[in-house]
């Protein structure tokens, strides 16, 4: 927070006033679009901080009348700018945090019944699925050249990919997972703890200690549905 009082929110609004100029509830249409998968707000929040960021000179509303219907559009400054540009040079505050209900449920699971858990899993590939169609749908746009912000295309393909990624992360995992609890009938108790050793084993990181790191290559365009399995197929 700066000693305007500005949050990371903040921040992203003008970030986006940056674009384009908007109306409030476009404004929230297009949080709800895509910054709403990596840095959620309430969206109440999101209707005070215009008229906030109009207060301190960083934003400016103008009202126009339609009928009877008067509607309000909020563009960036000049100061306003030079504010986005000074945050987006600063350190970054935090690293990534998750929060992941299901997860929750899943680590909790040995107090419930398998079933309870088998309806967690499936929940969260069933709610996953809409992230993976959009990252679907906005690659196509991308593609097409249709994209509404198609020049920012460099970077919202970093973007694209993290989201993407993390979609297919979260699919694959909960198909998998669906999978072991599957495989649990007729198995004992030592089977199932057998198994799960090798599932940690199979899963531990490779050791990269002097190993330099290298990028991985980029994927060819909608690679990912050549890798979605069942649990995108919404």
């Amino acid at each position: 927070m700066t000693d305007k009082g500005l949050t990371t929110t903040s921040y992203a609004l003008l970030g986006l006033l940056a674009m384009q100029p908007w109306t409030m509830y476009a404004l929230a249409r297009e949080m709800r679009r895509n910054i709403r998968y990596f840095y959620p707000r309430a969206e109440s929040r999101l209707y005070e901080e215009p008229k906030r960021l109009e207060a301190l000179g960083l934003a400016r509303s103008e009202r126009t009348k339609t009928g009877g219907r008067t509607t309000t559009t909020y563009s960036i400054t000049p100061d306003g700018r030079v504010e986005l540009r000074r945050w987006l040079a600063s350190p970054v505050a935090k690293g990534p945090v998750l929060e992941f209900e299901g997860l929750l449920r899943v680590f909790l699971a040995p107090f419930g019944r398998t079933s309870d858990l088998r309806a967690t899993l499936e929940q969260v590939r069933e709610g996953i699925a809409g992230l993976v169609d959009l990252a679907d749908r906005i690659a196509d746009e991308y593609a097409a050249g249709a994209a509404p912000f198609q020049r920012f295309a460099p970077t919202r393909a970093m973007v694209h990919d993290f989201l993407s990624g993390f979609g297919l992360l979260v699919s694959e995992w909960a198909e998998r997972s669906l999978a072991r609890i599957n495989a649990w009938d007729g198995m004992s108790e030592a089977e199932r703890g057998a198994a799960a050793i090798d599932s940690f084993r199979e899963n531990a990181p490779p050791p990269r200690r002097g190993r330099p790191v290298t990028p991985a290559p980029l994927r060819p365009a909608h690679s990912s549905r050549r890798r979605r399995g069942p649990a995108g197929s919404a």
